[in-house]
């Protein structure tokens, strides 16, 4: 009974908000839900008490359960029925005609006779004399409350810590590459779940010599229920082919193999659980298509292993106990040297131990301690916990698994069991799951803040905590997934009344005990076994890949359905019966073929999340959609919408609003494509805003090229209009304003100077509030950046701003002094055509106290510029010499990571950047026009590709790995003591290039540096490089060589240590 404590907390608090409504008072029920309320709070006490004594045959709990789902009914059917709150329920019945008059009344006798036999089920169970006589149990003290959730990017660090994993990463990356190539070899990394088994896997994946060895790199996740379909044709797809509309392995074998078309391919099979999916099905396809090739296999079975063919079995040791403890600091902030750490130590050894070597057993561990406070005391109350010897479960959820999950409070425990609902290894965006938790009832309200709002804390918890894993490459951490092996648990937790896969291998009466189904197969229709009259308790149904049909009476044997999701483009149609479903709160149908809603979508009033993304073929919506009065997101983006109701201004709950079309023409809105900006004016509890911009059609007539455009000298242009239509968005968050790019206008001429006012006033009335944290701005076509964002006091107008990303500015002559945000963290400019120089204009006049020096960006770490193909000009003063108020200025002292991407103008980096402390990633691709990087103190990885003018890299003091892509100009490469990677590519150079050999002569007088050559050139240089050859004594001084030509025809492996030297030539 996983699920209870949640469930009853929930039902406890409508419970209460029942009580204070009049609608109780006039259905006669006020006392009965009072007494109902003394008894649950004594059962919330024994439900504490039994915690984790709970049997799986405890009668009392099934039956607490069953009654806890029907109130959750009864209180949805009494807001639909009965009118709100702020109306005089009274008053309202006394005007109704009088066959309503004595309807209505029956509906709310049947309502109150059902809440009379909630209360005496209750009372039944109550009478356990036994639960009145258990004490209240104090739970573990957890004093990091989730106001204090962590948002920093620590827990985006990687959790990798000894060198057990890098030798053992090494040492297969070695044995791979030095194979026999001539076929196919299975190796294999085998140990139990949670050991690091994909952690090691990902190391070798990763590694260069492993990317330049093979043509193809495919990574996939088989899991246990696996599809043949669909394994075939995701392959297929990763290896750059396309398998068009084959459904069977009959015809997507050929696909496969003729999609390799002879290329050498490494392939990783993460987590296989059945030896057949190589024997029985790939390894044919790939042997008849692959030249050659290597299938790395993870397994918790080393028999899968060896059943596949394994020539190699890798066992993942457990961890030492050091790294066990290092880790743990890693995982609790906790300085390995620092006082806390010492005096914690032996208990957390103690704890490190209990979790068996396991490193994903240590990570939730350390996020139970992470909770506590950093002392002996808290700490010895985890480790004396029940908790560990839990001897019912299984033996992988033993120990640390469990104790984490039992750690948490019991809305965090719903979420969290939510999430065995999703495919294995499905990436959870944050947004899907803070409005799926809403739906579902799991999140509070809390004072101050949106029921989503504390959604996304939850789930800021649960990273913490190491129950989710965050996308390393989501910088705002808006993607994480979840470890199988917590999946499993949550499963097994949570089974009985959720369950995962094939609806068809249950029996009715499992099914009439689901209350959350998540269907894995499909066929060509949509059903659920049992009697085709038989009305089920299920509150959530998923549907992630849907077929083409929903059994025609699906919907009414589902009547208490609170989530549906139906995702694919198998769906064409939604029955009007939708309409029936009135305790739905979560409708999702993106990505389906649907062309049209129906009507009764309206009856829906309990709807707060509506989903209707990337409908290719949807283009109306219908009027009925304005009566959803609870709807608190509809998402749109993607949708080619060319009619929408007027009206959307009433949807006042409306938190999330994404894809909204707002049109830049004066004129009346006759056609009704688009909504007027000014409906935006009632919807006070925005959050999240995305609004794209719809031009009016017109003529091509005055045409005017872009460039045209961008020539003309600036004018004075008229006085905007200053109805800011989100100025007084008190809560607004995220604002993303989107127009039409003008590749995607193919059929209509450049701009005009009329359509740029137009879409400069807009931008104009869309002053966003004080309170907005992030800001896209996508293709403005405008050249005038708006008012509000080149104000002297932008800082103070938008003082929490923390991304920015401009994605096409294609006529702006001048960026905002985006510099002067106290708070930006993310900066990316792309497709700013019309720049030319970057001077002082974008760093303003910093953020200061009046006392310090100012300091422009002072907290920026990634910046990014894209596509700025007239940019020439770039200096962080305002001149190259500056003057004293301009170098009174620090500039960026937190920045990162720096990309200069497809800038083929841009002369020179800005002095002031070398000796940023922070700095550690410098990226030019494209950039033609730099010739120098030089005097970087501290930047450890720098990435030079298709530059055809850089002719110098010199006194790089940090650097550790180095690429150079197609860079022919290049002569001196020096002063790079630190360096321990080398990647080349140049297939048109006829010899290594003279800088290389002197490179290798300045390293050699540094002892103990190991240097490796990661290179890619033409058949000619590798015969050059072999032994005997002219280049053989550059290659000789690294410690590693791994050379290819582009088709892996040629190539020439060396490693100095163990003198090992590979070649086909």
């Amino acid at each position: 009974m996983a699920t209870l404590d949640a469930l009853f907390g929930n039902c406890s608090e409508k419970l209460a908000a029942l009580i204070q409504d009049e609608v109780a008072m006039i259905l006669g029920v006020k006392e009965e839900l009072a007494t109902l309320q003394r008894r649950m709070k004594r059962i919330g006490g024994a439900l504490k008490k039994v915690g984790r004594e709970r049997t799986e045959d405890a009668a009392w709990l099934n039956e607490l359960q069953s009654i806890l789902h029907e109130a959750n009914d009864v209180f949805d059917e009494l807001r639909y029925e009965l009118p709100s709150a702020s109306s005089s329920v009274l008053s309202i019945l006394c005007c109704l005609p009088m066959f309503s008059f004595f309807n209505s009344i029956r509906v709310r006798h049947n309502l109150a006779d059902r809440i009379r036999a909630l209360n005496n089920r209750i009372d039944e169970v109550a009478k356990d004399q036994w639960i009145f006589n258990l004490e209240p149990v104090k739970t573990m003290g957890r004093v990091a409350s989730m106001s204090s959730t962590r948002e920093t990017c620590e827990i985006m660090e990687a959790d990798v810590v000894g060198r057990e994993i890098e030798d053992a990463a090494d040492e297969l990356v070695e044995m791979i590459v030095t194979n026999n190539r001539r076929n196919f070899q299975v190796t294999a990394v085998a140990g139990m779940g949670g050991i690091g088994k994909t952690t090691l896997a990902q190391k070798v994946y990763n590694n260069p010599r492993i990317g330049d060895h093979f043509q193809v790199r495919i990574w996939i996740c088989v899991t246990q229920k696996y599809s043949d379909v669909r394994l075939l044709q995701e392959i297929t797809r990763e290896a750059g082919g396309s398998h068009g509309s084959a459904e069977r392995v009959s015809k997507l074998l050929p696909i496969l193999s003729q999609t390799l078309g002879g290329r050498s391919i490494f392939l990783v099979l993460d987590d296989v659980w059945r030896s057949n999916v190589w024997t029985d099905l790939l390894q044919n396809p790939l042997q008849n298509g692959a030249a050659s090739g290597c299938v790395l296999v993870t397994t918790r079975d080393q028999d899968v292993a060896m059943r596949m063919g394994a020539k190699h079995i890798h066992r993942v040791g457990k961890m030492t106990v050091d790294s066990g403890w290092e880790l743990l600091c890693k995982k609790t902030y906790l300085e390995e040297e620092g006082e806390d750490a010492q005096s914690l130590r032996s208990v957390g050894v103690q704890i490190v131990n209990k979790c068996g070597g396991l490193p994903l057993a240590i990570k939730v561990i350390a996020g139970v301690l992470a909770t506590k406070e950093k002392s002996r005391k808290e700490w010895e109350k985890v480790l004396r916990s029940n908790a560990w010897s839990m001897s019912e479960l299984p033996e992988e959820f033993r120990g640390a698994l469990y104790l984490s999950y039992d750690d948490l409070p019991p809305h965090l425990k719903q979420c969290f069991l939510s999430l065995c609902l999703y495919p294995e290894n499905d990436v959870h965006f944050i947004h899907k799951l803070r409005t799926m938790w809403v739906a579902e009832g799991f999140v509070k309200q809390e004072d101050g803040s949106i029921m989503e709002e504390s959604a996304e804390q939850y789930h800021s918890e649960l990273i913490r905590r190491s129950l989710l894993q965050p996308d390393p490459l989501s910088v705002d951490q808006s993607k994480c997934t979840i470890h199988d092996l917590l999946r499993s648990l949550g499963q097994y937790l949570s089974r009985g009344e959720s369950y995962y896969g094939d609806s068809q291998s249950l029996d009715a009466t499992a099914i009439s005990k689901l209350r959350c189904l998540s269907i894995a197969e499909i066929g060509e229709i949509v059903t659920i076994p049992g009697p085709e009259t038989e009305r089920l308790r299920l509150r959530t149904l998923l549907l992630f890949k849907s077929p083409p049909r929903i059994e025609h009476n699906l919907f009414s044997r589902v009547p208490y359905l609170q989530v549906l999701i139906l995702n694919g483009k198998g769906i064409e149609c939604v029955p009007d019966s939708v309409g029936s479903l009135i305790h739905l709160r979560l409708l999702d149908l993106d990505r389906t073929s649907i062309s049209n809603l129906p009507d009764s979508i309206g009856f829906l009033t309990n709807l707060q999340t509506l989903n209707l993304q990337d409908c290719k073929f949807l283009n109306t919506l219908p009027r009925s959609i304005t009566h959803l009065c609870s709807l608190r997101r509809l998402g749109l983006v993607g949708t080619p919408l060319r009619s929408v109701p007027a009206g959307i201004g009433r949807l006042q709950l409306l938190n999330d609003l994404k894809g909204i079309i707002i049109n830049a023409n004066d004129s009346c809105n006759t056609e009704q494509n688009s909504w007027d900006l000014e409906e935006l004016e009632s919807l006070g509890q925005l959050r999240w805003l995305r609004l794209h911009i719809l031009e009016r059609k017109r003529n091509a007539n005055s045409v005017q090229s872009t460039d045209d455009i961008i020539n003309q000298p600036p004018t004075v242009t008229h006085p905007r209009n200053r109805a800011f239509v989100l100025q007084d968005k008190a809560f607004l968050k995220q604002l993303a304003i989107v127009c039409r790019s003008q590749m995607e206008r193919v059929e209509m001429p450049p701009y005009t100077e009329e359509e740029i006012n137009k879409i400069e006033d807009i931008f104009e009335k869309l002053h966003p509030p004080t309170c907005l944290e992030q800001l896209w701005v996508g293709n403005f076509y405008g050249q005038h950046i708006p008012s509000w964002m080149l104000s002297s006091s932008l800082g103070t107008c938008l003082p929490y701003l923390t991304f920015v990303n401009f994605l096409g500015l294609p006529l702006c002559l001048q960026l905002p002094p985006l510099g002067q945000l106290p708070h930006l963290r993310y900066l990316r400019i792309r497709n700013a055509f019309a720049i030319v120089a970057i001077g002082p204009e974008l760093l303003g006049i910093g953020v200061g106290d009046g006392v310090h020096a100012a300091t422009a960006f002072p907290k920026l770490e990634f910046l990014i510029m894209e596509g700025m193909r007239n940019w020439e000009e770039w200096s962080l003063v305002g001149s190259e010499t500056g003057n004293s108020s301009s170098h009174s200025l620090r500039v960026m002292p937190r920045l990162e990571v720096l990309c200069v991407i497809d800038c083929p103008k841009l002369r020179a980096l800005p002095n002031g950047l070398q000796q940023l402390g922070a700095l550690r990633i410098l990226r030019t691709p494209m950039a033609h026009s730099l010739s120098v990087i030089e005097d970087f103190l501290f930047i450890t990885e720098l990435e030079i590709k298709m530059n055809d003018g850089m002719k110098r890299i010199s006194n790089l003091p940090a650097l550790k790995k180095l690429t150079i892509w197609d860079t022919p100009a290049l002569k001196c490469v020096d002063n790079l003591v630190a360096l321990q990677c080398l990647e080349l590519q140049d297939y048109s150079m006829e010899s290594l290039p003279e800088w290389l050999l002197r490179l290798v002569q300045q390293h050699a007088h540094l002892r103990g540096k190991n240097l490796q050559l990661v290179m890619r050139c033409s058949t000619a240089v590798i015969q050059r490089c072999l032994k005997g050859g002219p280049d053989w004594p550059i290659i000789e001084c690294f410690s590693r060589v791994s050379a290819y030509t582009k088709d892996r025809s040629a190539y020439l492996e060396y490693t100095k240590q163990t003198g090992c030297y590979r070649t086909n030539q």
